[in-house]
């Protein structure tokens, strides 16, 4: 059952929530009338739960409001005032029961389930289908009449089922009926709750696929005529719009909310942030914590309890602004429909560019489909000659051969590759391969051999490792003024295993450079205080730091500036926007040649 709780003192309301929900109620909490009647549009409520003084609406007239669209559900209000006029008016207003606060929460909770009761007994209170009974009083289950041992969650699910025989429900909907008020799971919590509800009714000896999966859209109760209309068919959709009708309206406060976190990033990066800042930053994000879940955006819910975690101190530490900026920029993607953590993987994916020389089709499509599940980016060539092609016209991470049986020109192709990009991780794939022909490809250049035949996913997850392996955990401190640059950096080339630090603070560079010690430096030029050109002059005026590798990376592009970059001793310079593949290739080929030198 969920239950919508309306009132502005969000402290009393957490405690109220976590009360009903350890008794099974799914709960909503809107700390503003607005946002509450927004609730009451979305989803179907047993219960409202209403606060009289309200920021922007008097509760009397929200709860006649309710009752004018001609909604149902028992009203009980809240409020500090016992007068008797009071309690009339609530009361003739559509209200079910009145409560003054300071108030028992026991009585409360009470209260609430005394008309919950009375609703469910108006409306026959024993749920039926296909043998099942269900007793919401009782909170029991039985089939033939044996009970069955269900957790909480797997109750409230068969519950939500069986209200709702005729519904498709999606793993989003599911979980905001029964995730409602608390912290959301993943999708992977619902397909388990369904998995173990499926075997608990299997046990009793109902039919396996009681709970139907209807693919691409949800679950749903098996009807007795098991053919879905149109308007089952599009039950989720319709749900779909109605959010997306209320977050339209919503979308705007949101933003707001998200821009004042923004703000305090900044500020935090500039070394700026007040304590009035990040109490309004605070106050956003409780706010955005208690909200999004409702309006289909249970990762932002997630995302915002974080943040407001980290500023529980009032006081942002140093070691968590990183946190809070890659928090931040996390919610503004969830909130414009872009999961981050879905981002961040297809990102680091599709970094990566893979060419598959291949003349067996079917086998070679087998590793493209692999590859484009983890949003790898491929090129195929059949024979060594369009290969040579795409190696001098692509910026590639790593290459997969199949070789039938290694001969002569498969092991020059393999030399001269290795000796042009000895930085480019090369998987062989040969067939019935004997030691002797391991050794030769692997004295050409090859970084792993894999005999044929071979699972697809097993070539692809080789990729992937060998080239997360390719940095070496080689330690790259990158520098720039821009947190947001740094960040977008980080996740460029984090699949290629190195050691990253970031620092947006260029007056911080000597302490940073000390306590890191990195194996090579990452320089934007244009910097506030002071510039990278004028940070590599510092080294190379040192006698411990003198060869250090510099790379520089800017959107400078004249000759002017790469002439005077190099004349102070930079290793390198490449201009903005840069291939991630390209990037990480430049920091291993001279990490390579340092190597050497030192050889």
């Amino acid at each position: 059952m969920r239950i919508l709780l309306i009132d502005d003192d969000e402290e009393l309301m957490e405690v109220l929530a976590q009360k009903l929900i350890e008794q099974h109620y799914a709960v909503d909490i809107a700390n503003t009338g607005e946002m509450g009647w927004e609730f009451i549009l979305i989803f179907n409520y047993e219960l409202v739960v209403l606060d009289l003084m309200l920021p922007d609406v008097d509760g009397i007239q929200l709860c006649q409001k309710i009752r004018n669209k001609g909604y149902k559900m028992p009203i009980l209000l809240l409020t500090a005032s016992d007068r008797h006029t009071d309690k009339i008016r609530g009361l003739d207003s559509g209200a079910d029961d009145y409560v003054v606060k300071p108030f028992d929460f026991d009585e409360l909770t009470a209260r609430i389930r005394a008309l919950l009761r009375r609703e469910i007994h108006d409306s026959s209170p024993i749920l039926k289908r296909q043998g099942l009974s269900l007793d919401p009083r009782s909170y029991e289950v039985t089939y033939d009449n044996e009970l069955l041992p269900l957790t909480p969650k797997e109750y409230a699910l068969l519950e939500l089922f069986m209200r709702y025989p005729q519904q498709v429900f999606s793993p989003a909907a599911i979980i905001d009926n029964l995730w409602a008020g608390e912290d959301p799971p993943g999708e992977e919590a619902v397909r388990t709750h369904v998995k173990g509800l499926r075997q608990k009714l299997k046990a009793v000896g109902m039919a396996k696929d009681t709970i139907k999966t209807v693919y691409g859209i949800g679950y749903r109760l098996k009807a007795d005529n098991d053919k879905i209309s149109y308007k089952q068919k599009n039950a989720k959709l319709n749900q779909s719009s109605k959010i997306n009708f209320a977050w339209s309206k919503f979308r705007d406060v949101a933003f707001q909310r998200l821009a004042i976190l923004e703000n305090l990033a900044v500020a935090l990066a500039e070394n700026k942030a007040t304590p009035e800042l990040q109490t309004q930053a605070k106050s956003s994000a409780h706010k955005l914590a208690g909200s999004l879940g409702g309006f289909g955006f249970p990762e932002g819910s997630k995302i915002a309890k974080q943040i407001e975690n980290i500023l529980d101190n009032n006081l942002v530490e140093k070691a968590n602004t990183k946190l809070f900026t890659r928090l931040t920029a996390s919610l503004n993607c969830e909130l414009q429909h872009k999961p981050f953590e879905e981002t961040v993987r297809n990102r680091l994916s599709s970094n990566i560019s893979l060419l598959i020389i291949e003349n067996n089709h079917d086998f070679g499509q087998q590793l493209v489909r692999e590859a484009h599940k983890k949003k790898i980016k491929t090129f195929t060539a059949s024979n060594l000659e369009q290969a040579k092609k795409l190696i001098q016209r692509e910026s590639l991470a790593a290459v997969v051969y199949k070789i039938v049986f290694p001969d002569g020109e498969d092991l020059a192709f393999l030399e001269q590759l290795h000796r042009d990009k000895p930085q480019l991780p090369i998987i062989s794939i040969i067939e019935d391969a004997q030691f002797l022909d391991r050794l030769e490809v692997v004295r050409k250049g090859c970084n792993l051999v894999l005999e044929y035949p071979v699972n697809p996913s097993i070539v692809i997850t080789s990729v992937t490792e060998l080239i997360q392996n390719t940095g070496g955990s080689a330690k790259v401190l990158l520098v720039d003024d821009d947190p947001q640059v740094l960040l977008s950096l980080e996740i460029s080339l984090e699949p290629w295993g190195f050691e990253l630090t970031t620092l947006d603070q260029p007056g911080e560079f000597w302490n940073t450079l000390e306590e890191v010690e990195p194996d090579i430096l990452v320089l934007d030029i244009e910097m506030p205080q002071i510039n990278g050109i004028e940070l590599c002059q510092i080294l190379r005026c040192d006698r411990r730091w003198q060869q250090l590798p510099v790379l520089f990376l800017t959107v400078h592009q004249d000759e002017k500036t790469q002439h005077q970059a190099f004349a102070i001793g930079a290793d390198d310079y490449i201009v903005k926007p840069v291939v991630a593949s390209e990037l990480a290739s430049r920091i291993i080929n001279r990490l390579q040649r340092v190597s050497a030198i030192r050889q």
